[in-house]
C-alpha cells in the first residue's frame, strides 16, 4: 500500500509540475467585419519559469506590429510556414517571445497584432455578418501551449449592430463590450451575432444563461431545461462543480457538435431534439472529465468519461431502452478498431475509439462491480481530477482491487 501511495504521488508531482505559461491577457480586441479583419493590442503576463523563451500559436494570417516591453523591443520570431505545434489548431503557427536578458521569469509583455480572418474556415469557428465565433480552434489571441489556468479582461469594438457574448462575463459599456473571465481557463470565445438573444434561469444556487440567434424560444427553453437537469445530476453524481454559474451559447448552423470550456458550452444546432440533448448531456459531463492531455491517447480519460456520463443522463432522461440501444450500438461501431492504449489521436477512427469503445469498457466495468460501488469509484475520479492512465489503473487498484485493475488494463490494450 506504501508502494501505491507513493507511486500515485510521483505521478501527480509530475504531470503538475509548471513549465512556461500565460497567467492573464488584457486585449483591446477591434473587430471589423466587412474587411475580417481583428486587431488586437494589450498586455500578455508571462512566467518564463526560468527558460529563455516562451512558445505560443497565433493565427497564420497575423501580422504583428510590435512586441515590447516597457518600450524597449522584445525579440520573438514569428513561424508562418512550418505546421502548427497543437493538432487541433491546424491554421495556428509558432510564435516564439524570447525574455528580455537579465530580467526576472514573471513578465508584463505589450503586443500589438492584426489577424486577417478571410480564410477562417475551421471546426467551431465563424466569420460572418451573421455569426462570429472566435476561439482557441483558430488561436486569434497567442495561445499557450503549457498554460491551461490563465485569466482575461477583454474591450471589444465591433459594429453597432452586433451584441457580443463570450466564455466570460460580458457587459455593455459606453462604446464597447467588456468581457472579464476571472476564473482560470485556456481559451478565450468572442461570439458576436446581429440577432443575439438570451435567456436566464436561476433555480436554487444554479445560474444558466442561453444565448442563441435564431432558435425558436419554446427550444431555447428546452435547451435551460436540459442544461438544468445534466448540471444537478453531475452534481449529485460527481461532486459539486466549484461554481454553479453556466453559460450555454448556441450557434446557428445545421451540423450537430460541440465543445466546452470552463463555465461556458458552445454547440451548434438549429433545432432542439434528442442530438441536442447527447450533445448538452456530453459537454457539460466535461466539467467533471476534462483533466487529461487532449493531444495524446489519454484524451479517452477525458471523452470515454464524458460520454459514457452523458448515457447514464438520456437513460436519466429518456429511458433504459435508448440507453441499451446505445451502448449495442458502441460495442458494433468499436467492433475491429485499434486498442485505446496508445491510440493516434489524430487517426481518422479516433472518435469511434475514444469515446464509443471507451464508453463501452466504462459500462463492461460498471457490469462487473456493480452500479453502486461503480458510481462511488466516478466521484472519486472525479474529485481527484485523474489525468493520465497510469493514476487511474492504480485507484482502480485501490479502491476496487488488482484484478479490476489488471482487467482495466487488458481491455486497454487489446480490444
Amino acid at each position: 500500500m506504501k508502494t501505491l501511495i507513493f507511486f500515485l504521488f510521483l505521478i501527480l508531482f509530475i504531470v503538475n509540475v509548471k513549465g512556461q505559461e500565460v497567467k492573464s491577457y488584457d486585449f483591446d480586441v477591434k473587430i471589423e467585419v466587412v474587411t475580417k479583419q481583428i486587431h488586437v493590442s494589450g498586455i500578455v503576463d508571462i512566467d518564463f519559469d526560468g527558460k529563455d523563451s516562451i512558445s505560443l500559436v497565433l493565427w497564420k494570417n497575423s501580422t504583428i506590429h510590435k512586441i515590447v516591453m516597457n518600450e524597449d523591443v522584445v525579440n520573438y520570431q514569428f513561424d508562418t510556414i512550418s505546421p502548427s505545434p497543437i493538432m487541433y489548431i491546424p491554421n495556428g503557427r509558432n510564435l516564439i517571445i524570447y525574455k528580455p536578458e537579465k530580467t526576472q521569469d514573471k513578465k508584463s509583455i505589450q503586443i500589438d497584432y492584426a489577424c486577417d480572418m478571410h480564410e477562417l474556415n475551421g471546426w467551431a469557428n465563424s466569420f460572418s455578418e451573421k455569426w462570429i465565433e472566435l476561439n482557441f480552434y483558430c488561436a486569434w489571441f497567442p495561445v499557450s501551449i503549457n498554460s491551461s489556468n490563465h485569466t482575461s479582461r477583454l474591450k471589444v469594438w465591433v459594429d453597432d449592430n452586433l451584441k457580443i457574448t463570450g466564455s466570460g462575463v460580458v457587459a455593455k459599456k459606453n462604446d464597447y463590450w467588456e468581457m472579464v473571465q476571472e476564473w482560470g481557463a485556456f481559451d478565450i470565445v468572442v461570439i458576436a451575432s446581429n440577432n443575439l438573444k438570451s435567456k436566464l434561469l436561476k433555480e436554487g444556487d444554479v445560474f444558466i444563461e442561453t444565448d442563441y440567434s435564431e432558435l425558436s424560444e419554446q427550444d431555447a427553453d428546452s435547451v435551460l431545461s436540459e442544461c438544468s437537469f445534466a448540471l444537478n445530476m453531475y452534481q449529485t453524481l460527481f461532486g459539486k462543480k466549484d461554481s454553479t454559474y453556466l453559460k450555454i451559447v448556441i450557434a446557428p448552423f445545421d451540423k450537430p457538435g460541440g465543445y466546452s470550456r470552463k463555465n461556458f458550452v458552445s454547440i451548434t444546432t438549429s433545432e432542439f431534439n434528442l442530438n441536442t440533448s447527447g450533445i448538452i448531456g456530453h459537454e457539460i459531463a466535461h466539467f467533471w472529465w476534462s483533466a487529461a492531455n487532449p493531444q495524446t491517447w489519454e484524451d479517452w480519460l477525458n471523452e470515454a468519461f464524458a460520454e459514457y456520463s452523458k448515457l447514464i443522463y438520456l437513460k436519466e432522461r429518456y429511458g433504459i431502452e435508448l440507453f441499451a440501444k446505445r451502448i449495442e450500438g458502441y460495442r458494433k461501431n468499436s467492433m475491429n478498431t485499434p486498442p485505446i492504449w496508445g491510440a493516434d489521436r489524430n487517426s481518422p477512427q479516433a472518435y469511434t475509439i475514444f469515446y464509443k469503445k471507451g464508453a463501452v469498457i466504462l459500462y463492461d466495468m460498471e457490469q462487473k462491480i456493480g452500479t453502486e460501488k461503480f458510481m462511488d469509484f466516478l466521484k472519486t475520479l472525479a474529485t481527484k481530477k485523474v489525468n493520465t492512465t497510469a493514476v487511474f489503473l492504480a485507484l482502480v487498484e485501490e479502491n476496487i482491487s488488482k484484478e479490476m485493475g489488471m482487467w482495466i488494463e487488458n481491455k486497454l490494450k487489446t480490444e
